[in-house]
């Protein structure tokens, strides 16, 4: 029976831990992130109603193909009613607009004339595939499908997972003192200290998942000569003359949530500027961002450029220092924050950091005494 509550528990943790990051960070950007429940067969037998597809966010720029399934919602004609659709795009192009069906669908969504070619800015998200197979999750889309019944607005669902999760955690504290009532023989454990902290780490996953997911990395190839200029596939830039100096559009940054972001846009390169390395969006705030090329020494260049999108839990300043020595060093840091105080709140409390410290001596000596060296 234990080893069947114990099973129960950690199926629990991850149902919760899935409903809770599809729809935090669903309900912060205003539209599907991490992870998408399919509403209906029309892509069937590739996935169904209920499963829970891996999905990977688009930024603007980002090109899609004929053949990819993605995630988009229309704007325009009947189809806008449905909310977001997952089918597959079997043809047209970003210029005219793309064609999509579902692979059950024995017309493809244009054909019924309930809509349009879909522009390239309605589409978020494709599923992530793996040899044409989508990654998925049978049943547990019925979830959040389930629980948009009693939706009256888009934060019902995330406040639903968050109260669950906190009915574990409380569930979990419980169950360790009830046990440490039962024993007649004290034992000093970490059972609630491991609560604390799990659930505070979890929290910074869950922070650092929806800001990696509006990650945007450019890789941008140019050359600067004496000849003059010419073209480099797959560049906006190509080859440029030494002395010029160019500007161009690198992306749209927008903040559809309701919490404020700090964006930083950062570049190893000395040779490239951009009109807002640093800035604040606001609920609702639009930023179209410049990049300055000055070609100041001939060679050939492959910059990476680094767009982060962060929650304000450091100041802005901050942020964009470690930005700049590495994007992977500043998500961490930042999402580490809001979960730290739980995670350190066993050191902060006088009582329990006087347990844990003795459990983590009593741990050490049973080790010692395991490892011959110390024998």
């Amino acid at each position: 029976m234990r080893k069947l509550s114990k099973f129960i528990d950690i199926i629990l943790y991850i149902i919760v831990s899935i409903v809770l990051t599809a729809a935090v960070t669903s309900a912060i950007w205003d539209k599907p992130m991490l992870l998408s429940s399919v509403r209906s067969n029309s892509m069937y037998p590739l996935f169904q109603r209920s499963d829970m597809l891996i999905i990977k966010h688009l930024p603007d720029k980002t090109r899609v193909n004929i053949g990819d399934i993605v995630v988009f919602k229309v704007k325009e004609g009947a189809l806008s009613t449905k909310g977001w659709i997952v089918h597959r795009i079997i043809g047209g192009d970003e210029k005219n607009g793309y064609i999509t069906q579902g692979d059950a669908n024995e017309y493809t969504d244009q054909a019924s004339g309930d809509t349009g070619p879909i522009q390239r800015d309605w589409i978020v998200s494709k599923v992530i595939t793996i040899h044409n197979k989508p990654m998925k999750i049978p049943l547990i889309g019925y979830i959040p499908l389930w629980m948009e019944q009693f939706q009256s607005n888009p934060y019902t669902m995330p406040l639903i997972a968050i109260l669950l999760a906190t009915i574990i955690g409380v569930s979990e504290i419980m169950h360790s003192k009830k046990k440490k009532k039962k024993k007649k023989k004290k034992k000093n454990g970490l059972e609630i200290q491991l609560v604390y902290f799990f659930g505070g780490l979890t929290l910074s996953i869950i922070m650092g998942a929806t800001m990696l997911t509006t990650y945007q990395r450019i890789n941008l190839p140019y050359e600067i000569s004496n000849e003059g200029n010419g073209v480099i596939m797959g560049s906006s830039v190509g080859i440029i003359k030494l002395g010029e100096e160019r500007t161009k559009q690198l992306t749209m940054l927008s903040n559809k949530g309701i919490f404020p972001i700090v964006a930083t846009i950062t570049s190893n390169d000395d040779q490239i500027s951009f009109n807002k390395s640093l800035t604040t969006l606001k609920q609702g705030n639009i930023l179209e961002v410049e990049m300055q090329l000055k070609a100041s020494a001939i060679g050939k260049y492959n910059t990476i450029i680094n767009v982060g999108m962060f929650y304000p839990f450091l100041p802005s300043k901050l942020i964009y220092y470690l930005a700049l020595k590495s994007y992977w060093l500043a998500l961490v840091i930042v999402s580490i924050i809001p979960g730290l105080p739980l995670m350190l709140y066993p050191l902060i409390d006088g009582s329990m950091r006087r347990k844990t410290i003795k459990a983590i001596r009593s741990l050490f000596r049973k080790i010692c005494r395991k490892i011959p060296l110390f024998n």
